[in-house]
């Protein structure tokens, strides 16, 4: 079949094919177990969060949403083991969990009653954790949002319920944790917008305190506005450092509330994911990272403009074709003369044969001798190919530039699709394809690009035509569309774009080239070369 068939197909499919479903945006609830203290799973579609009425703490952040050859599932809390099939949760003896809680009267082992508030927005779930003490509610609210970003809003109310105004000369103390699940991590502050590994004296605000890994954070972020709000360091059983948030002397009137507000976010080191929560300092990113996080950034504003990822990167696509058009018409300008010089080529090389034709041609000749004319042959070939270029206006190299730079274009967004696989994750869906982040379930998108592929190595000029360039051209496509056949479907979404898009631009210069003079014979270009200085030696 035509090649214009195959694309007339392909725009009829974008064009009325009906959008996917969007994937899962409502927020899952459930209790596990029915005796107290209980737990409660909140599951968005990217993490399952454990809480539990034992203290009203957060015992459990895993994140089981990953991306094709991404980052793998993981536990973000360092006492805490999941079971990938259930994802039921085993506890370390003396852990430490976020939000455990010590004011007044109240321990940290305080049993809390949890409730689920009802939303009206299917991507917000907030859930509150109430204790009530003689004199003292305590009541932690914490609010989930669907959204790709890891964060989760923390409130902290505590009100006086006595008809006597209420002293707590400690203030209360509010633990974060003990790190992360990470192979190495530590504990950072900011203070000032600056980052710091200790507590430092004698600041205007501080902004928050977390544990950096090299993947994950866990970071706690206070508003400034909270002048009486600082940090603490401590040590647990085990002697690992704790870190936390705590208050100075507070003084509740009847019936008076003092409520704290801070932003958990607790997931994987993601620039886009910092800047969007206002923690791009808390960690040093390299030229690598930003050169993710800048060409997400513009994948996200196609996004923004189309309301789908998969639009999104067919825009972004055809904007690369077009930006490389140049260097693509010099590349096949150049194999197109490359193959039409070949008969001159090949007549030189007869002219200067090798070692082995040598010593075919001169099977007495002694070795030292055969090697010193065959290097003679091998030079003075090399200067009358390169005339041969210089005249024909031919860069042997001109057709392996475009080659070289679409392979790192390709690696780059295959990354960037892996660092925006959370928000593709939870967007709309794109053709058949619920998940662009995910492999195509029907693997259309990979046969439709390996026969792409084998269109274009048609089209593609070659210097010779035997039997193994015409074997390679639909043998390579297969084999690579097999053995990555489970990368994402955008990135396979953007190989196919990408090389229906070249195969028109291949047209187009053949088209071009058809119009010009053809070439002078082989003969005309080989006037005046002398033979090879020991083609026809005797022996």
């Amino acid at each position: 079949m035509s090649i214009r068939f195959w694309v007339c197909v392909l725009l009829g499919a974008f064009a009325f094919s009906a959008h996917a479903q969007d994937p899962r945006t409502t927020i899952q609830t459930r209790w596990l177990g029915e005796q107290s203290p209980r737990e409660l799973e909140v599951k968005t579609g990217l993490v399952s969060y454990i809480f539990s009425e034992a203290g009203g703490t957060l015992r459990s952040v895993y994140l089981y949403f990953a991306a094709p050859w991404g980052n793998p599932p993981v536990e973000i809390l360092p006492d805490v083991t999941v079971k990938p099939q259930d994802l039921s949760r085993l506890y370390n003896a003396d852990a430490i969990f976020p939000f455990t809680l010590t004011v007044g009267p109240a321990s940290a082992e305080a049993l809390y009653q949890a409730e689920i508030l009802p939303s009206e927005n299917p991507k917000i779930q907030q859930v509150a954790f109430t204790h009530y003490g003689d004199a003292l509610k305590i009541t932690k609210t914490f609010t989930v949002i669907n959204a790709p970003y890891y964060t989760v809003g923390v409130e902290l109310c505590l009100e006086n319920l006595s008809p006597d105004t209420l002293s707590l000369p400690e203030g209360m103390r509010m633990t974060l944790g003990a790190g992360v699940h990470d192979a190495r991590f530590e504990a950072r502050f900011l203070f000032d917008g600056v980052r710091a590994s200790e507590i430092v004296q004698n600041y205007k605000s501080f902004e928050g305190l977390g544990f950096v890994g090299q993947n994950l954070l866990l970071w706690l972020t206070n508003d400034p506005a909270q002048k009486d709000i600082r940090p603490w360091v401590g040590t647990d059983a085990k002697g690992r450092k704790i870190l936390g948030v705590s208050s100075g002397e507070l003084t509740l009137a009847p019936g008076e509330s003092r409520v704290y507000r801070f932003v958990l976010y607790a997931g994987r080191i993601n620039l886009v994911f910092l800047e969007q929560a206002g923690l791009q300092h808390v960690t040093d990113h390299g030229l690598w990272s930003q050169a993710l996080a800048g060409v997400t950034k513009f994948l996200d504003l196609l996004y923004a403009y189309t309301g789908n990822y998969g639009w999104a990167l067919i825009i972004f696509t055809l904007i690369i074709r077009v930006l490389m058009y140049p260097l693509t018409r010099a590349q096949f300008h150049s194999m197109i003369k490359m193959r039409e010089l070949q008969p001159k080529l090949e007549k030189l090389q007869a002219r200067y044969p090798s070692l082995t034709q040598l010593r075919a041609m001169y099977p007495k000749m002694p070795e030292d001798e055969l090697k010193r004319r065959a290097r003679e042959n091998r030079e003075e070939l090399t200067k009358k190919q390169m005339e041969l270029f210089r005249k024909e206006g031919v860069n042997p190299m001109g057709g392996c530039l475009p080659v070289l730079l679409q392979f790192p274009i390709l690696i780059l967004l295959w990354r960037v699709i892996i660092y925006s696989a959370e928000a593709i994750h939870l967007s709309p869906g794109f053709l058949w394809i619920s998940d662009l982040s995910q492999r195509d379930p029907l693997y259309i998108i990979v046969a439709l690009t390996v026969l792409a592929q084998i269109v274009q190595g048609k089209l593609t000029p070659v210097p010779t035509a035997g039997g193994q360039s015409q074997a390679m051209t639909w043998l390579f496509p297969v084999i690579f569309g097999f053995l990555l056949k489970d990368l994402s479907a955008g990135l396979w979404l953007h190989y196919l774009i990408s090389t229906l898009v070249q195969v028109g631009q291949q047209l187009v210069v053949m088209w071009e080239l058809r119009r010009r003079p053809k070439p002078a014979p082989a003969e005309e270009a080989l006037e005046g070369a002398s033979d090879g200085p020991h083609s026809q030696a005797d022996d």
